[in-house]
């Protein structure tokens, strides 16, 4: 259990990102995605063969044809704005995050992020 002072500035901190442009263009960019039905149908599409894909690899058997399928799917995901601009929204919105995460780790002294670069 993290002491309350901890816990206050942890929210003040919280609220403090929900103001960075990062953010504010993250949620709107997740908006746009959810309300393209078009790229909502193809995640799922996505999503279910990539679980069929691994539970075969999972057994032993490598399916070429779904492979290709995924990344066919993979391709015009990719082609669709509402993935692109979510993805780079993200991407920035990490970004920010993890520049936080350096200075706390700096004054710190000790490199937080190390664990997940492993």
């Amino acid at each position: 259990m993290i002491d309350e002072e901890v816990r206050e500035k942890a929210e003040a901190l919280a609220e403090a990102l929900m103001n960075l442009q990062e953010y504010k263009d993250f949620v709107e960019m997740e908006k746009n995605l959810k309300a393209d039905s078009e790229a909502q149908a193809m995640i799922l599409e996505f999503q279910k063969k990539q679980q069929d894909f691994v539970t075969k690899q999972m057994s032993g058997v490598f399916d070429n044809e779904l492979l290709n399928e995924l990344t066919d799917l993979q391709s015009k995901l990719n082609a669709r704005e509402s993935v692109v601009m979510f993805i780079e929204s993200y991407n920035r919105l990490l970004s920010a995050i993890g520049e936080i995460l350096d200075l706390i780790s700096e004054r710190l002294e000790l490199d937080v992020g190390e664990v997940y670069r492993r």
